[in-house]
């Protein structure tokens, strides 16, 4: 398993973590764990590291594009560079790996790519626009590379996760620069009462046994799923517009 991270401590933490895992499970005979520093905004880096992957362990069988920041607040306060930051890891990112690292998967006729969208990504929201916007790229490229990809033998899977217990509500983006505290606060409040990821983790595995082509993760984005399919546009809009008040 290749752990892949801008960090790269925690790349290298999740990597020990894996082979501690697969040596419990009498596992560890199935090959080591490696840990790589990458921006996956940066396409030439993108590129090398694909390389080198290919190079030493010829095509991937799975991948998984988890990359993400959060952004929060008005559109008004919106800066350009608060969407090309946004853009570029959410949605670039995404793109960037999909088109670096699956060529060799594609010519070998077999492998899963998951991408990880968000529930936000069809359910919009009053402060969420950036966020939102570049997760329901995110899914709407996903469906159409699996139409693209399916007769190569390569699957496609969105996975679009509610609230989950992660540490984005600590590193979100005010927009503008705009930072509140309590509002700052609320969120970290808010997502520590998510659902483990652990949650996310069994929904992408099932997802790549099934090939599945969307998995809502979480009660609240399973509804929001549903809803956005069947609600009239008027309850929809009528709903989003409760998002913006205090």
């Amino acid at each position: 398993m290749l752990c892949i991270d801008i960090d790269e401590a925690s790349a290298e933490k999740t990597a020990a973590e894996c082979g501690e895992r697969s040596s419990s499970r009498s596992l560890g005979g199935l090959g080591g764990h490696e840990a790589h520093r990458l921006n996956v905004a940066d396409r030439a880096e993108v590129d090398a590291l694909a390389a080198a992957v290919v190079e030493t362990h010829g095509a991937l069988t799975i991948l998984v594009n988890n990359a993400g920041v959060g952004m929060t607040g008005p559109y008004s306060e919106m800066t350009s560079e608060d969407w090309s930051f946004v853009r570029s890891i959410n949605l670039d990112g995404v793109i960037n790996c999909c088109s670096a690292f699956t060529p060799p998967m594609l010519a070998a006729h077999r492998g899963h790519v998951v991408n990880i969208s968000s529930g936000l990504g069809f359910t919009p929201t009053a402060r969420e626009s950036a966020y939102g916007t570049t997760k329901a790229a995110v899914l709407h490229l996903s469906q159409c590379l699996r139409a693209d990809w399916a007769a190569q033998g390569v699957g496609v899977t969105a996975i679009c996760p509610g609230f989950i217990d992660t540490p984005i509500a600590a590193s979100t983006r005010f927009a503008g620069g705009r930072e509140d505290p309590t509002q700052r606060e609320r969120l970290v409040r808010g997502f520590k009462k998510g659902h483990p990821p652990d949650m996310v983790g069994k929904a992408v595995v099932t997802a790549i046994a099934g090939n599945r082509a969307v998995v809502p993760v979480g009660v609240e984005s399973v509804i929001g799923w549903y809803a956005h399919r069947l609600l009239p546009i008027s309850v929809q809009q009528a709903l989003d517009r409760l998002s913006g008040r205090r």
